[in-house]
């Protein structure tokens, strides 16, 4: 300070200086009287000015701003191609365990790779979050499908979509998924049914798919450990046998052979296989109810005398009014045989309620009150879902659709020694309904009118997820069937079946 105060007396600063020294004085000499004037009320005060310091720190640290969250779950592709889902709280609930399982898992393929993240995957979890499924089940479900089911899916559809097209929907799609609404209030289950597509399928290396499923099932034996493989193995055997040679690729209609189906229960993954007998039925010449006969005649533990309920079926596909019923397979529970199902289906192209009358009743051989309140029952969502007004005659048709899989699929089961067997229909919504969000509402105001609808909003919503609403609203399709079958109180037991696409938090929407 004192050489400046010696440059200003001997008048050797230039006059830009002087200038540049004189305007900053103009704004030290305030500030020098007001940190003054602070210091001298802060002695008056006795020390507020810390006090203030102290209160503007603390309204800091408890403000109640919060980080804003995207509503829509942004997807980002990460360096090694696994997506994230950005910070959506509720999209983090919904897919914390597929997060989890996604972290630990070995992805083979970019076919594997779609089949999980960019397909069913992500969607099973939604599902299974909405059916409030234990996390440690949900893991354990995620976990079976990621490693033992979606590397047996075939190739991405976003590659070449019909390379093999399954017979599983009508778009080709390998597999379906399925919400069983359960009795009352109780948790729904979640299901899925699959055919096992090898990458080669349909090429001239494997015309006839015949080499994902020995695979598949290998992989199945491996984790799931309680599977019961007897009939399996008649049955594959007897249907399909190990003719790799003999397949000739049917151009008229499918050529699938086999189907698998899993039920995630809250204590295990129960698993069943679906047989065609068409392939086996063209080759011999004969009809496949005539092979279905033989392959079920022929089965290890059956009998003339625990047969019965497959006689009163055989005597009531020989009425008139059964001719023109169509056989497509027949499944199996891979449990112990003696508590295992057999279950035929089969489709009618009649389409009139008495029609369905005649099918659950077996042509009138099945006679008890409860089975009459459940079909008063069932007439009240038929009416629901087809728009169907309550007067109309249960002689009415529903509008003629010329498709492969129009009219209404059936089964009827039956256990080794039981009199009779249960039948089950599935309403072919995608065929016959407006829309999927009518198809909703029809099942709410079903549910609603019993007392049933608590798992009504989750489903929706899971629906929401998966799908558009817009998709919903335009057309029918996602939703393929809505299954039936009368319990022994007479209570329905209905099941939902929908067809996974890519969902909306993905890049593209199903076909």
């Amino acid at each position: 300070m004192s050489s400046l105060l010696g440059l200003f007396s001997d008048g050797q600063l230039p006059v830009t200086s002087y200038y540049y020294l004189s305007t900053l004085s103009t704004y030290l000499i305030p500030c020098f009287f007001a940190l003054l004037a602070l210091e001298a009320l802060n002695i008056i005060s006795g020390g507020w000015l810390p006090s203030v310091m102290k209160a503007i720190r603390s309204s800091r640290s408890t403000s109640t701003f919060k980080p804003h969250f995207n509503p829509n779950p942004v997807k980002i592709e990460s360096k090694t191609h696994k997506n994230v889902i950005a910070p959506n709280p509720e999209a983090l609930l919904e897919l914390l365990i597929w997060n989890k399982v996604n972290a630990r898992l070995a992805v083979e393929n970019t076919h594997h790779r779609f089949w999980w993240e960019r397909h069913t995957g992500r969607a099973l979890a939604i599902l299974l979050h909405a059916a409030e499924y234990p996390e440690h089940i949900q893991q354990r479900d995620l976990e079976f499908f990621a490693t033992s089911v979606a590397p047996y899916l075939g190739i991405s559809r976003e590659t070449i979509k019909d390379q093999w097209p399954s017979f599983m929907t009508d778009d080709g799609t390998p597999l379906e998924l399925s919400w069983d609404w359960g009795t009352k209030d109780g948790p729904p289950t979640i299901r899925y049914s699959v055919e096992p597509i090898g990458l080669t399928a349909g090429s001239s290396l494997d015309p006839g798919n015949l080499l994902a499923g020995p695979a598949f099932h290998q992989q199945l034996v491996r984790s799931l450990a309680d599977m019961r493989l007897e009939w399996h193995q008649h049955f594959q055997d007897f249907f399909n046998g190990n003719d790799k040679a003999g397949f000739a690729r049917d151009a008229t209609d499918h050529n699938t052979s086999i189907f698998y189906a899993f039920d995630l229960s809250p204590t295990e993954v129960t698993a069943k296989t679906y047989y065609f007998p068409k392939i086996r039925a063209q080759a011999k010449g004969q009809s496949n109810l005539e092979v279905l006969s033989q392959a079920i005649r022929s089965a290890p533990l059956t009998t003339k005398k625990n047969l019965k309920a497959w006689d009163m079926f055989c005597d009531f596909t020989s009425d008139s009014s059964s001719k023109e019923i169509e056989y497509e397979m027949l499944a199996i529970d891979l449990i112990d045989p003696l508590e295992s199902r057999l279950k035929i289906y089969f489709r009618c192209r009649e389409t009139t309620f008495n029609s369905v009358i005649n099918v659950m009743t077996i042509g009138g051989r099945v006679k008890n009150p409860k089975l009459r309140q459940g079909l008063e029952d069932l007439r009240l969502l038929w009416n629901a879902l087809f728009d169907i007004d309550t007067n109309a005659s249960p002689d009415a048709s529903l509008p003629a659709v010329g498709h492969r899989t129009a009219g209404i699929l059936y089964n009827v089961e039956f256990r080794l020694g039981e009199e009779h067997p249960v039948a089950k229909i599935y309403l072919p919504v995608r065929h016959y309904a407006k829309s999927d969000d009518a198809i909703i509402q029809a099942l709410n105001t079903y549910f609603q009118h019993h007392k049933r609808g608590k798992y009504m909003p989750s489903y929706v919503k899971a629906m929401r997820k998966i799908f558009s609403q817009k998709s919903m609203e335009a057309t029918s399709g996602i939703q393929t069937y809505v299954g039936c079958s009368i319990r022994p109180n007479g209570t329905l037991r209905v099941v939902s079946y929908f067809k996974p696409g890519i969902p909306e938090f993905s890049t593209s929407q199903r076909g």
